[in-house]
């Protein structure tokens, strides 16, 4: 019998990977959502802006696959709230994530990275971050990164983004396993419907005590690596 954990195979998964921000970091997503009403714009005007900026096309995504400078970015956020009839400063246009006035580590999520860690201790594991070069060292100095990944996919470093097929078939490549045999946590459904689209087993980060489950259910899958499996 099958036995499924949220909807998880675990028996399958021979790797897991992992997204970085929602996942291990708190936030992110919902100060993006927050931002227009936080300086005083209406809520249709925002959505307006949103779409702008964070389709696949627009500059967020460029500066995600390192095309553009963040500066950029700030720029154009700063001239289409103006448009709008508003006023956001540098600072605040740059931190409109939430993650520059925050402690990241106050926003690192401890229990999901000692699960990760169980799980890695089976078997391997990759993080699969869309980010920017300006936000590398601030991520890369509150996780051990060595400790909890085989695989560490930037997408400014590789020049390629979630939802892109091509940045699933590198971590694949990079795990040296077929797509069937993945696992991927996120927080976004556009970026787990591309993965499942390749047969991945795919879970939605919305639920801490769910996410749990299923890490702990992956880590009792099968016995602890050896030697000569860890990279």
């Amino acid at each position: 019998m099958t036995v499924r954990v949220h909807g998880i195979e675990p028996h399958r998964v021979e790797a897991a990977v992992f997204d970085l921000g929602g996942v291990f970091l708190a936030g992110g997503v919902e100060s993006v959502r927050g931002f227009g009403a936080r300086h005083g714009l209406a809520a249709d005007a925002w959505d307006a802006i949103r779409s702008e900026l964070f389709h696949e096309a627009g500059v967020w995504s460029a500066c995600e696959r390192g095309e553009v400078p963040f500066e950029h970015f700030v720029a154009r956020l700063r001239e289409l709230v103006a448009s709008a009839g508003g006023e956001v400063s540098a600072l605040d246009a740059r931190n409109f994530m939430g993650n520059m006035t925050d402690d990241a580590a106050e926003r690192l999520r401890h229990d999901v990275v000692a699960a990760a860690a169980r799980v890695h201790a089976v078997m391997p594991t990759a993080l699969l971050t869309n980010n920017i070069p300006e936000w590398r060292d601030g991520w890369r100095s509150i996780l051990d990164l060595a400790a909890l990944f085989d695989v560490v996919i930037d997408s400014s470093e590789v020049g390629i983004r979630k939802p892109e097929p091509a940045i699933y078939e590198l971590t694949r490549a990079r795990l040296d396993l077929p797509h069937e045999a993945i696992f991927f946590l996120d927080d976004l459904g556009v970026n787990l419907k591309a993965a499942r689209a390749l047969g991945w087993q795919t879970l939605r980060y919305d639920d801490t005590t769910r996410v749990l489950e299923v890490l702990d259910a992956l880590a009792a899958s099968r016995g602890p690596r050896s030697a000569a499996t860890t990279p």
